[in-house]
Parts: structure tokens; C-alpha cells; sequence
């Protein structure tokens, strides 16, 4: 099969690098490449990280997903306010996506969140491992520097999703309840300096 190519960008890389090749929702479907961006929820920007201004590049389209949700392993309530986590259906949304871009033949799917440590590196992992599984040839030329510092509970929630839709391990029988260690992962808790030592890190690398 085709050559594909992984690229995992902060979010403001992710912009520029669109502004570099302009593209725009005019033109964004007449490419073969994919993009999936992933910012906080509403909650989390306006009282966590003070970006209440954080926006898609893109709209929807067959090529784009845009995604919202927190980088956190389970929903926590921080300070009075709700911070969530990728749910069950946006993982089922983000596998049926992955497919079908790459049954589509798509060559490079770009994936950003805010910093591109965690839940961006969650997704293109799940990529990754689909295109091995399935004799795709597939570059990731980082993966291995951020393999531990992915967003855990994301994979698992890709890796269920993607069990549940093609009838793998725990979905012979359709009935059967989520394995448990899906359903109640153990919490990230959301972490200031984390997230400041990210960014720190990738402005350091040229990746901001």
C-alpha cells in the first residue's frame, strides 16, 4: 500500500504550518492529507488555562475532525468548574474517521492539541499501530520520543472503540458490559506545571 506519513504539531505549529501551505476551508478538501485537532472544552480554556480564545483552523469536512475535550484520563471537577475527558463516542467518531481517511488513501494526516505530547500522541499511536496491524507502510519519525508521555486513557478508549465496532476481544457478544479498566481509568490529574514544562520544552525544540 501507499506510503503514509504522521506528523503530531502543538497547536500553534499546527496554524502556522497550515498558513505555510495555504490551506483554507476553500481548499482543504482538494489534498491528500487529513487533519484532526483537538483543543480543551470550553470549561478548561476560560477557567484553567486562560485561552478561552482557542479555535479550530479548520470546519468540519470529510478530511477534518475536530475534537474538544480535556487532556485527563477521567472527568474532574478542579476549582468548581467540570473538566471532561474524551468520551466513548468521540473515540468511536475519531476510529470511524481514521478508516475511512486512510481506506480513502489519504498520504499525511497532521494531528495537533495544544502542546503535541499528550492527546495528539494518543491518536497518532492508535494510528500507527492501525497502519502496522493492517501492512500499511507508515512514517512516524518521532514516536519513540513521546511514546510514555501519550494520554493513556485516550488509547484505551481508541482501543475499545475499535474492539467494539469490529467485533474483537470483548465484543464477541455485543451485550457484555466495558471492561472496567476502560470505564474507570485512573486520573491524570490536571497539572499546571506539566503543561508549562510542555510547552517550554517544544518552544526549546522549534515545535511552537
Amino acid at each position: 500500500m501507499k506510503n503514509m506519513k504522521i506528523e503530531v504539531l502543538s497547536h500553534y505549529l499546527f496554524d502556522e504550518d497550515m498558513i505555510k501551505m495555504g490551506l483554507n476551508d476553500d481548499n482543504v478538501e482538494n489534498s491528500d492529507m487529513a487533519f484532526i485537532s483537538i483543543i480543551g472544552t470550553p470549561e478548561c480554556l476560560k477557567y484553567y488555562l486562560d485561552e478561552e480564545g482557542t479555535k479550530h483552523y479548520f470546519k468540519d469536512h470529510p478530511n477534518v475532525l475536530n475534537l474538544e475535550f480535556d487532556d485527563i484520563e477521567d472527568n474532574v471537577l478542579y476549582n468548581g468548574h467540570l473538566f471532561q475527558t474524551m468520551t466513548i463516542r468521540q473515540a468511536e467518531k475519531t476510529v470511524d474517521f481514521i478508516e475511512d481517511i486512510i481506506n480513502k488513501g489519504v498520504r499525511t494526516i497532521y494531528i495537533h492539541c495544544r502542546a503535541g505530547f499528550s492527546r495528539s500522541r494518543a491518536i497518532s499511536e492508535f494510528v500507527w499501530r492501525y497502519c502496522k496491524e493492517n501492512d500499511i507502510d507508515v512514517l512516524y519519525e518521532d514516536r519513540d520520543e513521546y511514546t510514555t508521555m501519550l494520554n493513556h486513557g485516550v488509547l484505551r478508549l481508541l482501543n475499545h472503540a475499535y474492539w467494539k465496532k469490529h467485533h474483537l476481544r470483548f465484543y464477541e457478544d455485543e451485550n457484555k458490559p466495558y471492561p472496567h479498566d476502560i470505564l474507570e481509568p485512573n486520573v491524570r490529574v490536571i497539572n499546571r506545571e506539566r503543561n508549562d514544562n510542555a510547552y517550554e520544552h517544544n518552544r526549546r525544540y522549534g515545535k511552537v
